[in-house]
């Protein structure tokens, strides 16, 4: 079976919905660890790897949304993560993808259900991985083979030179890198005429506020620019 390798974190403090969510996976050819907490949670992610992880929103002491995004910015984890809530309603699913869910379930659900949820997040993250090489920078991931960056579950194409641009700005993070190393890293030591450097930040800048509604491109003033969700 595809799912047999699939390991799932289970994130939840109801030990008879754990049990019956746990039951069910583990009958499918998943292998299912759990967690009661967040505190739990973050133990678990540090001793071991998951492929997934599946959060129940309400958890005591923190929250799984909280959670969720304290691991991928703070921790740099890029596990997907499922969310699971009795709150179905759309400002509540859209902190859940802001925070860096794959998927959001509304109680209650069938097994059935989040097992081909499960299955179908991994096949694509599956699909990624083999798709090229990632950089990944808190919430923000950059496919270096296939020049897409990707934020809160959205995609963006880049053109070559915003890429150039972006793989060096987050390879060197949170360092700045110089205007003079973006520069000769993209024309040389012979760059064409009228400061074309800021013209290529400036237009990347864009795209990313017209994707993602924010720009982590910041300007260091007398240095160049650094890349970083915060400013």
């Amino acid at each position: 079976m595809v799912s047999d390798s699939i390991r799932v974190l289970l994130v939840e403090d109801d030990l008879d919905v754990a049990a019956g969510i746990g039951d069910y996976l583990e009958a499918h050819g998943l292998r299912v660890d759990f967690a009661g907490s967040a505190g739990e949670a973050r133990a678990r992610v540090a001793e071991a790897s998951f492929d997934l992880l599946v959060l129940d929103v309400n958890l005591p002491g923190q929250d799984g949304i909280s959670l969720c995004r304290e691991l991928r910015k703070e921790r740099g984890l890029a596990t997907p993560a499922i969310f699971l809530t009795a709150r179905g309603e759309l400002e509540d699913k859209l902190r859940g993808f802001d925070a860096g869910a794959a998927d959001y379930m509304v109680k209650p659900f069938a097994p059935a259900e989040l097992l081909a949820r499960i299955r179908a997040i991994h096949a694509l993250a599956g699909a990624e991985t083999q798709a090229g090489p990632m950089l990944v920078v808190e919430d923000y991931a950059l496919d270096l083979q296939a020049g897409v960056l990707s934020h809160a579950g959205r995609p963006l194409q880049l053109h070559a030179t915003g890429l150039a641009i972006l793989r060096r700005l987050m390879q060197a993070h949170p360092r700045p890198v110089s205007r003079q190393s973006l520069a000769e890293g993209l024309w040389g030591d012979e760059p064409p005429g009228s400061d074309p450097l800021r013209t290529h930040v400036y237009l990347l800048r864009q795209a990313l506020l017209d994707r993602f509604s924010e720009a982590p491109i910041h300007t260091e003033r007398g240095i160049g620019y650094r890349f970083g969700p915060k400013a």
